[in-house]
């Protein structure tokens, strides 16, 4: 009994996914290969019966007057043992929150997976079945609307950095306010809310670029081969503030805020070195080294009037006239 069990266990895992097939001179080659005592073709036509009765993904059809075994996996994997609750919500949260930064090809096959732990989790009503509705994940910042891509495009794009090509591609610029035809050397992606940067360089040129990904109206790969700057660093590259839009050289940043500021910087500290300090009016001191950024500029006006720029005296200025511009729009 044991050994008719691991016989066809053996058989099952020489079974391919559709649309491959395997006839049974090709499993008796397979299991000699694995120095298994060879079954007559009799044995292993009656255990791939057998197996089919159990498993209903199991089929075989007629090819070229050959019978060829396969497995029908493309809504459901086959799992053995069956896939656990634990399991099936890893699969799920990676569906949900994982799916725009796998390259599309990188999806299909996970697609069976997909349905098989959302399946599961549907029928089997256990503590794991019951996180997908206690959790939800918000963005930071007010919730915007995805720009769309178009989908040949990203695949394209995806496709060329997998495979380390180029490609060339139609962007739209939107401060020239035209159409532009560039050679694109991708170097990596950057996901930042809703939109999805490509970070690259372009013809012959070795500066790194920021392009968003929903202006390529038009991308063809090519064979050139895809090559990264000596001393190019995507972590170094982000943290330098490139992706927030990086204006100039880093600054000492001081605020003079409000104590509900000073609540939320405590808790979420802007950088590792920031310092707050307790004033008596109420109020506190806001010390830190930050990067020049249109990012900081965004999140220090999302504050209001609960904050003041101090120093730099440049920084100051431009929020002064800021201000000013401000109130000159709401004047009645």
């Amino acid at each position: 009994m044991a050994d008719a069990i691991l016989r066809q266990w053996k058989i099952l895992l020489t079974i391919p996914r559709y649309p491959r097939g395997i006839k049974i001179q090709q499993i008796i080659a397979q299991l000699n290969r694995q120095q298994i005592e060879l079954p007559t073709y009799r044995t292993i036509q009656r255990d791939l019966d057998a197996l089919a009765s159990v498993f209903p993904q199991l089929l075989n059809e007629k090819r070229e007057g050959a019978s060829y075994w396969y497995l029908d996996t493309k809504d459901a994997v086959l799992e053995i043992p069956d896939m656990e609750s634990a399991t099936a919500l890893v699969f799920y949260l990676a569906q949900q929150h994982l799916k725009n930064q796998l390259p599309p090809n990188a999806l299909q096959p996970l697609q069976a997976y997909f349905n098989t732990a959302t399946g599961l989790l549907d029928r089997h009503h256990t503590l794991y079945s019951n996180w997908r509705n206690k959790i939800r994940v918000l963005p930071q910042t007010q919730a915007l609307i995805p720009s769309d891509i178009d989908a040949q495009v990203l695949i394209t794009i995806y496709t060329a950095l997998l495979e380390n090509r180029r490609f060339n591609g139609k962007y739209f610029a939107r401060n020239d306010d035209q159409y532009k035809d560039f050679l694109v050397n991708p170097l990596a992606l950057v996901f930042r809310g809703t939109v999805t940067y490509l970070v690259c360089t372009l013809r012959d040129y070795t500066d790194i670029r920021l392009l968003g990904l929903h202006r390529f109206v038009d991308a063809e790969l090519t064979d050139v081969p895809r090559w990264v700057p000596a001393d190019f660093n995507l972590d170094q590259y982000i943290e330098t503030g490139h992706v927030d839009f990086l204006i100039g050289d880093s600054f000492e940043l001081e605020l003079l805020i409000e104590e509900s500021v000073a609540i939320h910087l405590r808790e979420s500290k802007l950088t590792h070195d920031q310092q707050l300090i307790l004033l008596e009016s109420g109020q506190s001191l806001f010390k830190a080294t930050v990067c020049d950024t249109g990012q900081l500029r965004w999140w220090l006006l999302g504050f209001a009037d609960q904050i003041e720029v101090l120093k730099p005296e440049k920084l100051r200025e431009e929020f002064k006239q800021k201000a000013a511009r401000m109130a000159k729009r709401y004047q009645d």
